[in-house]
């Protein structure tokens, strides 16, 4: 592949991850001023990961069909329309039923991305590592910048910040149709047609039995439970500091700036390192140990200043957990079932992200602590299962 076509990928999936984060700020100013029910910063996210989980197996499956560019615009116009309900809810429904629209596609449209890369770098494992390095920092760092820009649009108006977002999703679905290359020449496609069969969401979690080995499901099962800690600190934290500490959306923004800037800085020299230098089999869990004592420091540590701190901390070195998992799953995958691990891996992702998502809207209002104490025995059942995954995987070497 060309590289300044991979460069343009790039470029278009940071302002891509800018507009999928452009709302979050301005999600807690949007229930609270349409006066919902407060449980919904979590429920609403529950009920999009659960369409990202149902859905991201079947878009994995139809990488192998069709060029996964177009299903980037797909996925982005479809997410995008989501969105526009979502912005436009005044009612609990209505956010729920946005939110579940844009799941089904925005799935599509991160599972498509991933494999992109990965079908480009299918002989050269090393490199896959390195691009998915790089394509991870592209999408935090323009997330973290998306939740910057979204704050501060979020001061004029919580609409004002929606419609930018469903413009920019449009636009960037456009971008990889016009920019990015077709990958249908370095990707196996399956003998048989697709089917109407293969459409069902469900039939693609029954195929995974096609490629599941113990050691991907315990990468799969350490995804789903991390998943499960990183949503439920995420969520809470943009919401606590409207309601504990009463910041504005601006503020989320910037603390989001700051998390770039760190992003950038370890994924470009730590992430760069483990994937070239390390067997990361075996590093991995160093992050996961770390971002649980970093969890486990804000529950008996309260202060506001060090409460901020640590999150942007933790929110940065949690990035260098993600492309580890990604190259540790396809890296088990052959060439005809790298799509369908991908979108199995994005699957599972989701999983996590509906339970501590959802489990962190509802136990909020019995106490705001609850839900980082629930991030916390998250990561640290999710260490521990890294344990047994690096046990098996040395087995295995020997």
């Amino acid at each position: 592949m060309k590289k300044d076509k991979f460069l343009l990928f790039f470029v278009i999936s940071f302002c891509f991850s800018m507009a999928a984060n452009f709302a979050h700020p301005v999600t807690p100013t949007l229930i609270v001023e349409r006066s919902l029910d407060s449980s919904m910063f979590g429920v609403a996210l529950a009920a999009m990961m659960f369409m990202y989980f149902l859905f991201s197996p079947f878009w994995g499956k139809l990488c192998a069909y069709i060029p996964t560019k177009r299903i980037m615009l797909i996925g982005a116009v479809g997410y995008a329309a989501g969105q526009l309900i979502f912005g436009s809810a005044y009612t609990e429904a209505t956010v729920i039923g946005g939110r579940m629209f844009a799941g089904m596609f925005s799935s599509g449209a991160f599972t498509a991305i991933a494999n992109y890369v990965i079908n480009f770098t299918q002989d050269d494992l090393k490199e896959r590592g390195r691009k998915l390095v790089i394509l991870s920092t592209v999408q935090n760092v323009g997330g973290a910048c998306g939740y910057f820009v979204g704050g501060m649009l979020g001061l004029i108006s919580v609409k004002i910040a929606f419609m930018a977002q469903v413009l920019v999703l449009v636009c960037g679905g456009l971008c990889y149709l016009l920019f990015c290359e077709d990958d249908t020449g370095v990707k196996v496609k399956p003998e048989k047609t697709l089917s109407l069969r293969d459409v069902n969401p469900f039939s693609a979690f029954i195929s995974a039995r096609t490629f599941m080995t113990p050691l991907l499901a315990l990468v799969f099962t350490i995804t789903a439970v991390a998943a499960i800690g990183q949503n439920s600190y995420e969520q809470c934290f943009n919401y606590f500091i409207k309601d504990q500490y009463g910041m504005s959306s601006a503020y989320n923004g910037m603390f989001k700036a700051g998390i770039a800037a760190l992003t950038l800085l370890l994924n470009s020299s730590v992430g760069i390192f483990l994937q070239k230098k390390t067997d990361i089999n075996r590093t991995f869990l160093y992050i996961l140990m770390l971002c649980t004592a970093l969890i486990g420091s804000v529950l008996i540590y309260h202060g506001q200043i060090y409460f901020i701190a640590i999150y942007i901390i933790y929110s940065s070195v949690m990035v260098l957990r993600m492309p580890l998992l990604q190259a540790m799953s396809s890296a088990q995958a052959t060439r005809e079932t790298s799509n369908s691990v991908m979108g199995f891996y994005q699957s599972m992702n989701s999983l996590g992200g509906i339970f501590g998502a959802l489990f962190a809207g509802l136990i909020y209002s019995k106490n705001p602590m609850y839900p980082f104490i629930l991030a916390f025995i998250a990561f640290l059942i999710s260490t521990l299962i890294g344990v047994i995954y690096r046990k098996l995987y040395l087995k295995n070497s020997t």
